[in-house]
């Protein structure tokens, strides 16, 4: 059974009939548990719905209702589907698992899609062409809709704000980052940790003085070291200073 509830934004949605099962590898070992499994299989199950004409899916972040879908002839796959096609057999080929991929019931196979804007009849339909295994998500009879610009949410302006206040918060955090700590984490680096230490203005804390963008050697802070490896090489640099350990001034 498929329901809707108040909350819930939007659903799974796809051309394909509803599983019957989950597939899983092991289980629980206690009978009680294997129970919550099966209903939470029930569960997961229901948040799936096969599309058909008048469903309602998303497309460009704004509804619409689905008017008719069908499998696209053979004849008119056109090259790009066909050499998919061929892809396909060729990794079945080397990794042969399930049955042979055949035209007539491949996951890839393309599919027409004729969507109409849901409320605007008047308007032209959208013809859309894909895989038959492209997920869709699927919005019921009463959904919300951003009241400033029409958008089904998230709209670009609320991801848009949630960008800016993220990288504010991370503007922050850097910016209390002390003088000898490493600028990925902002612990400390001491004498006996390894580090690679920047020359030339700090591009990340201008208000430190130069030669103090340091980070540790760790795996765990190679991400923002290798960032602001691309910005320091971007701007000329081209001498850092691997395995260099902290300043002893820095410990006291």
């Amino acid at each position: 059974m498929t329901r809707w509830y108040p909350r819930e934004h939007c659903k799974r949605g796809g051309i394909h009939p509803p599983r019957t099962s989950v597939n899983r590898i092991g289980g629980p070992s206690s009978a009680m548990r294997r129970q919550e499994q099966r209903i939470h299989d029930k569960e997961i199950l229901a948040n799936y719905v096969q599309l058909k004409p008048n469903t309602l899916v998303i497309w460009d972040r704004q509804p619409y209702r689905i008017i008719e879908l069908a499998e696209r002839p053979h004849d008119l796959w056109g090259d790009k589907h066909e050499m998919r096609y061929a892809t396909a057999l060729e990794h079945w080929d080397r990794y042969p698992h399930g049955e042979r991929p055949e035209k007539a019931t491949w996951d890839g196979r393309p599919y027409v899609f004729v969507l109409q804007p849901d409320g605007k009849p008047h308007e032209k339909p959208l013809h859309l062409i894909g895989p038959a295994n492209h997920p869709w998500n699927v919005l019921p009879e009463h959904y919300m809709v951003c009241a400033s610009c029409g958008e089904l949410p998230p709209c670009r302006q609320e991801e848009a704000e949630r960008y800016a206040d993220r990288q504010a918060a991370q503007a922050e955090v850097l910016m209390d980052i002390p003088p000898g700590h490493c600028l990925g984490c902002g612990e400390h680096i001491t004498t006996r940790q390894h580090a690679t230490r920047f020359p030339g203005p700090n591009l990340w804390r201008p208000d430190l003085p130069d030669n103090s963008a340091v980070f540790h050697a760790r795996q765990e802070c190679s991400t923002p070291r290798e960032k602001y490896r691309e910005q320091w090489e971007a701007r000329g640099g081209m001498n850092e200073q691997p395995n260099l350990f902290a300043d002893e001034e820095s410990d006291r």
